[in-house]
């Protein structure tokens, strides 16, 4: 059941005189209040509805308004989450790119030091006939003239980081002096015909001194 209070509400919405009201039997404080707040209310809307709007109509439409504002309210902080969610994206990434910077530049410093294609602050590694055949980014394009202009670059640091071929180098010097050993690789091809053991060979070291000889090589741990 509606409580009297709506009731009066109602009543009163309908153009309903408070003195009806009063002889129809509903308290006279209550119609007193509700009017009171529906009057304040009224007050209210006219400051935001024009004058000589119908107040009723005006009063639905102000909900709707209400409604669409809150909407569009909810959707904007939506975007703004989404667009401090890209920023914080944005920020780990930007931090992520700074610190392999870092890295490069400490990197790269190191390996200039030690670099054996590192002449004047040009790299000779490679050289090209023109400019517009050195890739995007990887150092400040420099033309040194002579019988044949050849271009060269200050390689920047990161390109230093990258570069492999100093350590190609140090590898390929590796594989040269291993080949070159005769023993290189004995312990694990060698098979003694007699016992058949694998692994425990040594070789005869003489000094060419005094024509005394020793063994280098590995034991079989004595059982």
């Amino acid at each position: 059941m509606m409580k009297t209070a709506e009731h009066v509400e109602y009543l009163l919405r309908q153009g309903k005189k408070p003195k009806e009201l009063i002889e129809l039997g509903f308290p006279k404080q209550v119609i007193t209040r509700v009017r009171r707040q529906l009057r304040q209310e009224r007050v209210v809307l006219q400051a935001k509805v024009p004058e000589g709007t119908d107040w009723g109509v005006s009063h639905f439409q102000t909900v709707a308004e209400a409604s669409e504002q809150t909407a569009a309210m909810g959707q904007k902080l939506q975007s703004i989450a989404n667009d401090l969610q890209k920023v914080d994206s944005l920020v780990k990434s930007l931090s992520e790119v700074t610190f392999l910077i870092a890295a490069a530049q400490k990197f790269s410093k190191d390996r200039r030091e030690i670099c054996e294609y590192l002449e004047d602050g040009l790299c000779t590694i490679e050289t090209w006939a023109s400019e517009d055949e050195i890739p995007e980014g990887i150092g400040e394009p420099v033309r040194l003239d002579g019988e044949n202009p050849e271009w060269y670059i200050k390689p920047c640091p990161l390109y230093c980081a990258m570069c492999t071929t100093p350590l190609e180098y140090s590898i390929s010097c590796v594989k040269t002096s291993v080949s070159n050993d005769p023993l290189s690789g004995a312990r694990y091809l060698v098979t003694c015909k007699s016992c058949g053991s694998k692994e425990w060979i040594a070789a005869a070291i003489k000094c060419t001194k005094c024509g005394h000889e020793t063994y280098r090589g590995w034991w079989p741990k004595e059982e």
